[in-house]
């Protein structure tokens, strides 16, 4: 039956004034985001508890002032002083870096290529890449250690380096080139009419308007290169040369595992990712914003 006030809805047979089913939609929102929140952190928190007792799961949930009594840092003393933690750390920011600068260097232009130059085969070349990201990456791991072996890049930071361009360039050409498609072509053809090359065009003109697209490309091939673990199993097999993923996985033992060890190291590799995410963050919004303006 209809509501005979106006001011008033009928809700689960319930009649509600629309501040109450505005109040109760606000709180049923904000429940549900502090859950999805919630058990996002939960593994970071665990992680963190254990890292600082590895008792953490017998006595945290029974019994919480015993697990606090045995609160120690000791275990990020023996992951920074003890073990080859740092080396892991430098050699995953190197070839972080490196890999990242490389990959977006190349998919830039070659996702300009593919997306604003017509040629034959342009977009048998597109989907061509596509395909490549169907496959797993533990198909090509054996003929690649074959071919790095043969050629003098195995158990190299080179090689991993290499590797992981290799790896990230068809989505990273394939998520750039559907941005520089919506681009308009007067941009750089008002700039060549000013006598500037293509190339040059594309340096002042279309890359500041695509540093959005850049940053996220910037993204997927840090947390890519970062996080990679079978690659780096495969082409490395010097301690002094590992990166962290391989590394942290060389301390699960066959009969025994040392927690608070593990989760120290695990949230060593995550804070760095987590701050750096967050920077490049707030400049994807820059981005967004100087390019919405210059459009």
């Amino acid at each position: 039956m209809a509501s005979q006030n106006p001011n008033k809805k009928e809700v689960f047979g319930l009649e509600l004034s629309q501040e109450t089913i505005e109040w109760g939609k606000t709180i049923g929102f904000h429940s549900l985001l502090w859950s999805l929140i919630f058990v996002v952190l939960l593994p970071v928190f665990w992680m963190i508890m254990v890292s600082l007792n590895q008792t953490a799961f017998d006595t945290f949930l029974t019994n919480p002032g015993d697990w606090l009594a045995g609160v120690s840092l000791d275990a990020y003393r023996r992951v920074l002083y003890e073990t080859d933690f740092p080396t892991w750390f430098k050699n995953s920011v190197i070839v972080t870096l490196a890999s990242t600068a490389l990959a977006v260097v190349v998919c830039t232009f070659g996702a300009y290529s593919i997306g604003r130059m017509n040629f034959r085969g342009r977009k048998t070349v597109a989907t061509f890449l596509l395909i490549t990201q169907m496959f797993p990456l533990i198909l090509v791991a054996v003929p690649l250690f074959l071919i790095f072996r043969n050629i003098g890049l195995f158990n190299s930071l080179l090689g991993l380096t290499i590797a992981y361009v290799a790896f990230v360039l068809p989505f990273s050409i394939w998520m750039l080139r559907g941005f520089y498609e919506n681009l308009p072509a007067s941009l750089e053809e008002a700039a060549m009419i000013d006598g500037s090359t293509r190339v040059g065009a594309v340096i002042r003109v279309v890359i500041p308007l695509s540093t959005p697209a850049i940053a996220t490309t910037a993204i997927f091939a840090w947390i890519f290169a970062w996080n990679e673990f079978v690659m780096a199993l495969i082409l490395i097999n010097d301690s002094g040369k590992s990166t962290i993923p391989p590394g942290l996985g060389s301390w699960v033992g066959q009969y025994s595992l040392q927690w608070d060890l593990m989760m120290a190291g695990a949230l060593g590799a995550t804070l760095p990712m987590f701050f750096i995410l967050l920077f490049l963050q707030k400049y994807i919004i820059n981005g967004l914003a100087e390019g919405a303006v210059k459009t």
